[in-house]
């Protein structure tokens, strides 16, 4: 299949679009080794290119335009993919256009006037369930504090359950990412969807503070060894959270590696449910905020979330349970 412009609002199949598609990950994988650009992000924008370019060809589709946009988004929908996967895959495609834009100079980027698919605002309940107080304290009882696994292992269970960190923003951090400002110990993230560490999450919590602490002097130690053996051309991984596994010992933690330790807790303490995931930390500590009466100003901050209307969803969820309309149902009996 190819492209090239033909009208001021159409792309048409003249134009190789193999070598296009294949230039364009050239040119994700430098910005990756830049470090301008996540891997998981690069792979992610390649996944949607592929699965547009893909649908395309089974469909003989000959011109690309806005209209050809729109049927693949719904097609998409219609077959009951999640509107997030949509959006994601929808993600990649505007990057290819756009880079096919401004490299190859094509007159129209037809991806322009796309919009996200909509995830129905904050009527939509979430899937993922909280965690209890109970379960959040066992949980966190149970790392072996005296080992450096439980030490990480604890640093981060404690980093998701206090702060509503994504795990790919554990996964993302570096040491230098942990500082202390105005007194406060703080963590400078790589959010979802940036690249780079441009926020914060603030470390407040004085079992969080220790867990983190305790972390960083075994990691501390765990480079120095590792560092003595390597010797003088050793340059330590500048990861906050490192493999301690013999296969990568010293390394970046896998984001594989994260959710597996934390379902391996989930068991260990007991924890079961369809909705109970790694992501349900985020949602137990964005929903302790609110419960505990963080306003909605500083609850959106918190979460990172681009939008008060996605930080609403909690809030929504939360008076539904604790105030129901249904209490007030009386016939005077």
């Amino acid at each position: 299949m190819a492209i090239i412009e033909v009208q001021a609002n159409q792309v048409t199949s003249s134009i190789d679009i193999s070598s296009i598609v294949t230039d364009w990950q050239t040119s994700l994988n430098k910005r990756v080794k830049a470090q301008q650009l996540a891997a998981s992000t690069a792979k992610g924008y390649a996944r949607g290119a592929r699965k547009f370019i893909d649908w395309c060809e089974a469909a003989d589709i000959k011109v690309m335009d806005y209209d050809t946009i729109l049927d693949w988004q719904g097609s998409l929908l219609k077959a009951g993919k999640a509107p997030a996967s949509v959006n994601a895959w929808m993600a990649g495609v505007k990057a290819l256009f756009a880079w096919a834009e401004e490299s190859r100079g094509l007159a129209y980027n037809p991806t322009k006037r796309i919009k996200g698919a909509s995830r129905k605002g904050a009527g939509k309940r979430h899937k993922r369930e909280s965690l209890t107080d109970a379960e959040i304290r066992l949980l966190l009882s149970i790392p072996d504090a005296s080992t450096d696994i439980g030490k990480r292992d604890l640093a981060i269970l404690s980093l998701m359950a206090y702060t509503g960190a994504r795990t790919v923003e554990v996964h993302r951090a570096d040491i230098s990412n942990l500082r202390t400002e105005k007194g406060r110990l703080v963590l400078y993230i790589t959010g979802k969807g940036h690249n780079e560490a441009d926020d914060i999450i603030v470390l407040i919590n004085p079992r969080l503070q220790d867990a983190m602490l305790a972390w960083q002097a075994a990691r501390k130690a765990i480079l120095a060894k590792k560092g003595k053996v390597a010797g003088e051309d050793y340059i330590p991984d500048p990861s906050l959270f490192l493999s301690l596994s013999d296969r990568s010992y010293g390394k970046r933690l896998s984001l594989r590696a994260i959710r597996g330790l934390v379902k391996k807790y989930y068991g260990l303490a007991g924890i079961k449910g369809e909705f109970k995931t790694t992501h349900s930390l985020r949602h137990t500590a964005i929903t302790s905020a609110i419960t505990h009466g963080a306003p909605l100003q500083k609850v959106q901050a918190m979460a990172r979330h681009s939008s008060p209307e996605t930080t609403m969803v909690y809030f929504h969820e939360i008076d539904r349970i604790e105030e129901p309309a249904e209490q007030f149902v009386d016939y005077g009996e």
